[in-house]
């Protein structure tokens, strides 16, 4: 008979891993994929009205593991769970309470292609965008790169000085603001867009050579962040999935439909991890990082969280959590 599964809870996702933790994780798993020691589960979607329901999902047979995230976007929320299971025996190892932990992994996912694809010397960050995930994205991006302004830009003013805020009291860096996205792109050295935006915000004329662009927050084919010219303007064009983003990525989507690229083109950034492909080649190259989320990075976060779990200290929330 197996051992009851573990349950992590929310808190235990940030008290047992770190960002810096997570994008070493996450570098790991996309070598893995890359070289068929690891596969991704296409992602599945249901509408239901304003609500569609996800699942996402991926295998490690190294670590003895596959798993599912799903969760259902709803106007008033999600509330994502991770279920990983025993590859040989097919018991429920943990259960992952996931919100914290698909913020964390998109975020490092973004500090990942950071890695492989900005300057070296990038100082200047752009963030796009004023939501929940913004301030994590700039955490990911300062682990891999000596960045000491963020240029935030968010049309609600309100909105925009409370994040701002929150980005200096957690990174302790320079922060302006700006209300329009022209203006908070110029200068900087990777440019970040995490927003709910459902036509372009983020054109390719605005783009400096030498920029690295992570686009976050467009991950269904009707949402577009990004215009269809940002891939134009690219000198290598990156996801994290090519298959995937062929079905979601509207904006790429859009860019191929208008003769701006060719799929043929198109990289998996595990292949820039493996240097199967190579990264950047020059330091005036403009390069993106299109990112939809994969399910087997969920699986690998949440393998190593259940082995620290096993290992960590039994008090305080981790006992409760063992115990409930």
């Amino acid at each position: 008979m197996s051992a009851r599964p573990a349950w992590i809870g929310e808190a235990d996702v940030s008290s047992l891993l770190s960002m810096a933790d997570a994008i070493d994780v996450l570098d790991r798993a996309y070598r893995l994929q890359e070289t068929g020691e690891a596969s991704n589960m296409p992602r599945a979607h249901l509408r239901e009205g304003a609500s569609i329901l996800h699942a996402v999902g991926g295998a490690i047979p190294g670590a003895g593991v596959a798993g599912t995230k799903t969760w259902i976007h709803t106007p008033l929320g999600a509330a994502p769970l991770l279920v990983l299971f025993d590859l040989e025996r097919g018991h429920v190892c943990a259960v992952v309470e996931a919100f914290a932990l698909g913020q964390m992994r998109t975020a490092a996912t973004s500090g990942l292609a950071t890695r492989y694809l900005a300057r070296e010397d990038s100082e200047t960050l752009a963030v796009l965008g004023t939501g929940k995930q913004s301030v994590s994205q700039a955490e990911a991006i300062l682990c891999e790169r000596p960045i000491e302004r963020i240029r935030l830009f968010g049309r609600d003013a309100s909105r925009r000085a409370a994040c701002a805020e929150r980005m200096r009291s957690r990174l302790g860096v320079e922060v302006e603001e700006f209300g329009e996205v022209g203006e908070a792109v110029a200068g900087a050295d990777v440019v970040t867009a995490i927003t709910r935006a459902s036509e372009p915000i983020l054109f390719g004329e605005m783009l400096e050579q030498g920029q690295h662009v992570n686009g976050v927050g467009a991950i269904v084919p009707n949402r577009r962040e990004l215009s269809a010219n940002v891939a134009a303007r690219a000198d290598l064009v990156v996801v994290d999935s090519v298959a995937q983003a062929e079905d979601d990525a509207g904006e790429l989507r859009a860019a191929a439909e208008q003769g701006l690229l060719e799929w043929g083109a198109v990289h998996s950034l595990g292949s820039i991890v493996t240097s199967s492909v190579p990264s950047r080649a020059a330091d005036s190259q403009i390069t993106l990082f299109k990112s939809l989320g994969i399910g087997v990075s969920d699986v690998a976060l949440g393998a190593e969280l259940v082995a620290r779990f096993s290992e960590a200290p039994a008090d305080g929330e981790l006992e409760q959590a063992r115990t409930t």
